[in-house]
C-alpha cells in the first residue's frame, strides 16, 4: 500500500492548493513586516548621525535654509523642505553661494 500524500480527488487538490496560497501570502506578509521593523530599527539607530563619519550632526541655519551639519567631516543634510526650497528659488545661485559660503567659512581652522 503506498502512502504518498497525492490528493486523490479535486476536491482535495483545489484545498491543499488554498492551503498553500494562504500560506504563501502569510510568508509575504511577515516578510514586509521584518523588512519594515529592521528599516524603523537602523532609522531608530542612525538617526541624526552624519552618514559619512557617524558623528552627531548639528543643526544649523544657512541662507534662510535649515540643515544639519556634521562638525567631524564637515557634511551636510539638507530635509526634503529645504532641498526643494533651495531648487524652486528665484534667484539658486544667491542661496547655493551663501550656503556654499557657509560651509567654506565652517571649515576654515
Amino acid at each position: 500500500m503506498s502512502t504518498d500524500n497525492k490528493p486523490s480527488t479535486k476536491e482535495e487538490e483545489y484545498f491543499k492548493r488554498e492551503d498553500a496560497e494562504r500560506l504563501r501570502k502569510l510568508h509575504a506578509d511577515e516578510q514586509r513586516r521584518m523588512v519594515a521593523s529592521e528599516r524603523e530599527a537602523l532609522r531608530k539607530q542612525h538617526a541624526g548621525r552624519c552618514s559619512q563619519c557617524g558623528a552627531l550632526m548639528v543643526p544649523e541655519q544657512a541662507g534662510g535654509l535649515h540643515l544639519l551639519h556634521c562638525p567631524a567631516c564637515g557634511g551636510a543634510f539638507l530635509d526634503k523642505r529645504a532641498w526643494d526650497f533651495l531648487h524652486a528659488h528665484a534667484e539658486p545661485h544667491t542661496v547655493m553661494g551663501s550656503v556654499l559660503n557657509w560651509f567654506r567659512s565652517a571649515n576654515k581652522p
